[in-house]
């Protein structure tokens, strides 16, 4: 008796896996189907559509999020790695009001910097090059811009004396911490960044 019940429930559990073998075979069976249906589908876009369609995935909501968490990582890491150097910088020549508003102004373009840095270096670039291009593409633009011209300078053309004529000693200074403060403005927030790509704070742009 016992072993009729035995037999009958071993013969019920094979039944019961065919059955479910069966089932398994038959779902993976559609879905292939379909997954097979829609790469057809895919590819049967246009080239154009498949561009509209990557354009609005990299334009989303989800990626000016990404914009505005890289615009204020940026502000904070340039503006806090900078200030002290544009301490040094300002206080002794114009006073603690100017060393505030450079600092803030400083933050604002450690903050667009670190937008376009995220647009230039996508996924899957790892040249260093373009890294560091970037950064010194914003840092000599910054030094320059800052650079005062004694009001002793003759123009037509420009002379303000030894020891290049063009510059003189006092703006080869400014070009000096000028320069400082844009390496340490612009140098803070590309670490900062790379640094929020690796803990996935920020996602890169896509290619």
């Amino acid at each position: 008796m016992m072993n009729s019940l035995f037999a009958l429930l071993l013969l019920c559990l094979v039944k019961f896996d065919l059955a479910f073998s069966a089932a398994f075979v038959t779902q993976k069976s559609h879905l292939q189907h379909h997954n097979s249906k829609k790469a057809d589908h895919l590819s049967s876009l246009s080239a154009t559509k498949r561009k509209r369609i990557d354009k609005e995935d990299k334009f989303s909501f989800q990626q000016r999020i990404e914009s505005v968490k890289t615009a204020a990582v940026g502000a904070l890491s340039g503006g806090i790695a900078a200030t002290p150097f544009i301490a040094l910088h300002d206080i002794p020549l114009y006073g603690p009001a100017a060393w505030e508003f450079d600092t803030d102004m400083g933050s604002l373009q450690s903050a667009l910097f670190a937008i376009v840095y995220r647009y230039c270096v996508r996924e899957e670039d790892d040249n260093a090059m373009l890294n560091m291009g970037v950064i010194g593409a914003f840092v000599v633009v910054r030094t320059l811009s800052r650079v005062r011209v004694p009001g002793y300078c003759t123009a037509a053309p420009l002379d303000c004396g030894s020891p290049l004529g063009y510059f003189d000693w006092d703006m080869i200074q400014q070009l000096a911490l000028n320069g400082l403060e844009s390496v340490a403005l612009f140098g803070a927030a590309a670490v900062a960044m790379e640094l929020a790509y690796k803990k996935e704070f920020i996602s890169k742009f896509p290619n």
